[in-house]
């Protein structure tokens, strides 16, 4: 007898050593974000210049069946939260669907909410389409016009799920049921916050591919405006890049609650747990079960977010690559503006048209939500999360008998009262149990392949932005001495109709040079803006490589072909990006001066081009973007 109790100690010790160490879990998650709302609203204090909106929210929306293998590939080699999983399995690839399909649904709850606080017309969607670029890797585009337009951010939103479902009721971020793991992006312009490349807040694992993408768009837009293009290019979805293993940067980062300039705010990956009730009940008049948990806190840090950017830098270049399609001289002036009357009038009527551009894209965004949340797509969305809060909670029932029977059963052998009939029964229930186990997840392996995206919500999806996309706008516009209405199709239509307005209406600017010479430092460059006898001379921008190879975007005043005056630097140095705010003469910084630098931003004392220490008490810097800068 001693020896059988002996032996049944040692079994029921290593099997429930192996039980206890990684024991059922219930697949639980916190009951709200890092970004808890305390129910005290954000108030906006930002102002945005005419046709600019003060958010975008772009998601992963549509992906071709032909680009899925790739996708799913990625999408198991980067999994988030440990190790890979093998990209060619049924669950695998279900799971890569089912998370474009979500984060179609659950970025409404974000728009929904910013369109509540913000101004008509300043938020507008992007969906994006994943697919196979001509190189091979993977990427992402929009699918609308909505970044054609200037922005003062732009949030990225990614409802998340680990690769691999054997892992799924562990602690792996999990969008099941009524679980939900949010991945996002707050940026700005990269010509914004220049330290961060423009990235404001980001979820942790995928901040260095966020700063490395933005990186690659600056260096490419500075690139075309030394060739003399206006174009500023939207970048692709940051999980994206994170999946295809895009270069990285190494921004300085800072915790979520924490105050600073120059760093990135870090998210942590959470997963999150929805209302059961409110999921039970779901439908197209209750839909945002999100709202709670995470996205009334998250939109007071976007808020918040906004009203710390300074509007006129994040939108400067994208509203001139819009004016371009009008006016290419007047696009050049408009970066940093000028007093003189032929530039104020072809400013205003060419403020209005871009005023047209966004009201069109807003109604677009609006019939977007509406064809997803009340379409066919959204009734599939609210019957698969249903479905699977069904599969979850069956899981968890079964996690915690297998937890109450193993705790029974060691309980039992250490106060030495265990027999063998008893331990075969446990043993048996054991069995028993795990293969129930099996059989949930196996359930939640079906709920997933009758809803692959690829046999059906490729077509639902399209079934509900193609009426959005392709529906009968009017847009009434104030043209100062007149009123129209424009009705377009497509937002190409807009554009042409716009345009031959513009055309007969305003006489184009004389022609600013786009060519003309421009040095710094004896480092012979590009300027873009007023121009005599083919020197810089006057309000532009200005790009150049200094004597270390850097290249330099001047954004301000020049005389006789070097920077005069107040202006704006930007040097995307190898060792980071750094920006430099205030006065400068024959080229250089001279006087006092914002810095700012990864971590850091602060007023320092210039002379002839070299820092000589903190500025005065009480300094100000000069800066060509307020009203009035004129050269010195």
């Amino acid at each position: 007898m001693r020896v059988r109790l002996t032996s049944l100690l040692a079994t029921s010790l290593l099997m429930s050593g192996a039980v206890v160490s990684g024991c059922a879990s219930t697949a639980t998650g916190i009951k709200s974000s890092s970004f808890a709302s305390s129910g005290i609203e954000t108030p906006l204090s930002q102002t945005a210049p005419s046709g600019t909106v003060l958010a975008v929210v772009r998601y992963p929306a549509f992906i071709e069946d032909a680009d899925q293998n790739a996708f799913s590939r990625a999408y198991a080699a980067s999994a988030i939260g440990g190790g890979t999983a093998d990209f060619d399995t049924v669950d695998t690839r279900a799971l890569s669907e089912s998370m474009i399909l979500k984060s179609n649904y659950y970025a409404m709850s974000l728009y929904r909410e910013l369109a509540a606080r913000l101004p008509e017309h300043s938020v507008l969607l992007s969906p994006h389409r994943v697919h196979v670029g001509d190189d091979g890797t993977l990427t992402s585009e929009p699918m609308t016009q909505a970044e054609s337009v200037a922005s003062v951010v732009t949030i990225d939103f990614t409802a998340y799920s680990f690769p691999d479902f054997d892992k799924m009721m562990g602690d792996r971020p999990l969008t099941f049921g009524d679980l939900i793991t949010p991945l996002v992006t707050v940026r700005t312009d990269p010509r914004t916050s220049v330290a961060t490349e423009g990235v404001l807040l980001s979820s942790s694992p995928i901040i260095n591919a966020a700063a490395g993408g933005s990186y690659a768009l600056a260096i490419d837009d500075a690139t075309k405006l030394q060739s003399g293009q206006f174009e500023a290019e939207a970048p692709e979805l940051d999980f994206i890049s994170y999946l295809s293993g895009r270069p990285r940067l190494n921004p300085d980062v800072i915790s979520l609650r924490s105050r600073g300039s120059g760093a990135v705010k870090s998210y942590p990956v959470e997963k999150i747990q929805l209302n059961r009730d409110m999921i039970a009940t779901l439908d197209r008049e209750k839909s945002d079960i999100l709202e709670a948990p995470f996205t009334d806190g998250f939109i007071n840090q976007v808020v918040s977010l906004i009203n710390r950017t300074d509007a006129t830098k994040a939108s400067m270049l994208r509203r001139a690559d819009a004016i371009a399609g009008y006016d290419e001289g007047l696009a050049a002036l408009s970066l940093v503006g000028d007093d003189s009357p032929d530039y104020l009038s072809r400013i205003r009527y060419a403020d209005r048209l871009l005023e047209a551009e966004q009201k069109y894209l807003s109604v677009q965004s609006l019939r977007l939500y509406d064809g997803v949340i009340n379409g066919e797509m959204g009734a599939l969305v609210r019957d698969m999360l249903q479905e699977e809060l069904y599969v979850l909670e069956r899981r968890r029932k079964l996690a915690r008998q297998q937890n109450i029977a193993t705790a029974a059963a060691i309980a039992a052998v250490i106060g030495g009262v265990a027999i063998a009939s008893q331990d075969d029964q446990s043993f048996g229930d054991q069995l028993a149990t795990q293969a129930m186990f099996q059989g949930a997840i196996f359930a939640a392996t079906e709920a997933m392949r009758q809803n692959r995206l690829s046999k059906g919500v490729s077509a639902n999806y399209l079934e509900a932005v193609v009426p959005a996309l392709t529906s009968q706008t009017e847009v009434q516009i104030d043209l100062i001495d007149s009123n129209e209405t424009i009705t377009a199709i497509r937002f190409d239509d807009l554009k042409d109709k716009l345009s031959e307005l513009y055309a007969e209406n305003q006489r184009a600017m004389d022609v600013v040079g786009t060519r003309c010479t421009y040095s710094a430092a004896n480092a012979p460059g590009t300027w873009l803006g007023a121009c005599e006898n083919g020197l810089a001379n006057g309000p532009g921008v200005g790009v150049f490589r200094n004597a270390s190879g850097d290249l330099v975007e001047h954004y301000g005043y020049a005389l006789s072909g070097q920077a005069d005056g107040p202006g704006y630097r930007i040097v995307r140095a190898g060792s980071g990006s750094y920006s430099i705010e205030g006065n400068f003469s024959r080229g250089m910084p001279n006087g006092v001066a914002r810095v700012e630098r990864s971590g850091s931003v602060a007023l320092r004392q210039f002379r002839e081009g070299q820092d000589v220490g903190a500025a005065p008490s009480g300094a100000i810097n000069a800066s060509p973007f307020e009203r009035g800068a004129r050269t010195g």
